[in-house]
């Protein structure tokens, strides 16, 4: 805490000086700003005598769009020659792409000096732009331009398609099946137990709310230190719950299913009060003047949606235990076949995405989980927990639920900027599984003896309980002699 008064101590002292500096830049560049002043007057001398008028006043198109945009030009001079054009340009050739935007005078036919024409505008990439209209005059010294004070406006926006349909179905279908599947193979007397000594449930909300949020303030802080956008987008996705993909990457890594269907259920609840306190603290600071707001309904469906398919599945192991064993034998080939397929369709559908990735956004957004895969672990590791929990305590802390942080984010912010600021939940969402999958594959490759074959010892409880379902056989047998 004393650190954070140094800081700020440090940016008033800062501030104080930039200001007197400032106050004497001021006093001592009279020169400079009769200069500024005159250039001033120079322009407003040379401001166009004509102008344009769009057929639009705000143009809003979706990527790979073409459109066709009526203007007028206003108060051609008869006196030009035929030498003279009007160019239709874009101040960024990386978003928007014109033609037919070349127009000569000779072939203009202008009636009471005003033309009407119109040119085509193909949208390429999320952003926003500026259209703006150049008279290019012919001189002795050489080509010289007028630029008309009128511009247009134009939003590029993310067109959802039919891909997107797509997947988001194929998600709900496969989550559907997976978690009536991990219902049909839970052991309530292992949650009992966990709930009963919830030590793995404490370390994983200390990692998921404590150190998640501050990790990824930081990591934003020296990232992304003058682009607020990515620094909030970062921010949302540590500061939001555990997924349900933690509980996929438990299966197939052979950890503790039963602890990370705990902990993610509690991170879940936990979040109706864990978010909006970093939100309106270290959040306030990234973006003050943002009305925030947490998706309390966007929460509860996602968390509503996994008991459903959870509770059919303990219903399973109650009244149709032949099934439920059966699936559970699926289960994890389910997991993998899960994770294979919405990979290769989250990289289909986010494509556009990778023109938004820089390197900064790449570190940023594998930094944040594969170091809180390491302090999950050995906070894990220093409480003493067993190998299979601190692996599952890990997964638990490192995976985060991106889908919300998409959520508020566009909730937050304005399009174009939402959709690209989402680049970073995106790029988190592909970074995340990639030490998981190393770690799999690794296994498989040089570890002879599955860790399915490793049997966990028995706890004190489940002896107990061998025992007095020993002793009960016993009695029964004896019974039965007499």
């Amino acid at each position: 805490m004393s650190s954070v008064k140094y800081v700020l101590c440090a940016a008033v002292i800062l501030q104080f000086l930039a200001t007197g500096f400032a106050g004497n830049v001021a006093t001592n560049t009279t020169i400079k700003d009769i200069e500024d002043t005159n250039v001033l007057m120079d322009y407003e001398a040379n401001v166009p005598t004509w102008s344009v008028t769009f057929g639009e006043v705000l143009l809003n198109m979706s990527m790979f769009e073409v459109r066709t945009i009526e203007f007028e030009i206003h108060n051609i001079d008869p006196s030009w020659s035929e030498g003279y054009e009007f160019h239709i340009l874009t101040m960024d050739h990386d978003l928007l792409k014109l033609s037919h935007n070349i127009f000569k005078l000779k072939d203009l036919q202008s009636e009471n000096n005003v033309w009407k024409g119109n040119f085509t505008a193909e949208a390429i990439f999320l952003g926003r732009s500026e259209i703006y209209v150049e008279l290019h005059l012919p001189s002795s010294e050489g080509q010289q331009m007028e630029m008309a004070l009128e511009t247009l406006e134009v939003i590029v926006l993310r067109r959802i398609g039919t891909m997107d349909f797509v997947f988001q179905v194929l998600v709900g279908c496969f989550v559907m099946i997976l978690y009536v599947n991990f219902g049909a193979v839970l052991e309530l007397d292992a949650l009992k137990r966990i709930l009963i000594k919830p030590i793995g449930p404490a370390i994983g909300f200390v990692g998921q709310f404590i150190v998640m949020p501050i990790l990824s303030f930081l990591i934003g802080y020296f990232l992304f230190h003058d682009m607020i956008e990515l620094r909030l987008g970062l921010f949302f996705t540590g500061s939001t719950p555990g997924g349900g993909a933690s509980n996929i990457f438990t299966v197939v890594l052979n950890g503790n299913l039963n602890l990370s269907i705990t902990m993610t259920a509690i991170s879940n609840l936990a979040a109706f009060g864990m978010m909006p306190i970093w939100i309106f603290t270290l959040g306030a600071l990234i973006f003050k003047d943002g009305n925030l707001a947490v998706p309390y309904k966007t929460i509860a469906a996602m968390s509503f949606s996994l008991v459903i398919p959870l509770g059919i599945g303990l219903a399973l192991q109650k009244y149709a235990p032949t099934v439920a064993k059966k699936m559970s034998k699926i289960t994890k080939p389910l997991a993998l076949i899960f994770i294979i397929v919405i990979t290769g369709f989250a990289f289909t559908v986010n494509s556009y995405m990778f023109k938004l990735f820089s390197w900064k956004i790449l570190v940023a957004s594998s930094a944040l989980p594969w170091i809180g895969y390491i302090i999950g672990w050995l906070m894990a590791i220093v409480c003493r927990q067993s190998p299979r929990d601190a692996l599952t305590i890990a997964i638990e802390t490192g995976i985060q639920n991106t889908g919300i942080a998409i959520f508020m984010l566009s909730f937050t912010l304005p399009q174009p900027q939402a959709d690209m600021t989402s680049a970073v939940p995106v790029a988190n969402s592909m970074m995340t599984p990639i030490p998981l999958l190393i770690i799999y594959l690794i296994r498989k490759i040089f570890c002879r003896t599955s860790i399915e074959e490793v049997e966990e010892p028995p706890t004190k409880e489940a002896k107990i309980t061998e025992v007095e379902a020993i002793m009960e056989k016993g009695e029964r047998k004896v019974g039965q002699k007499l």
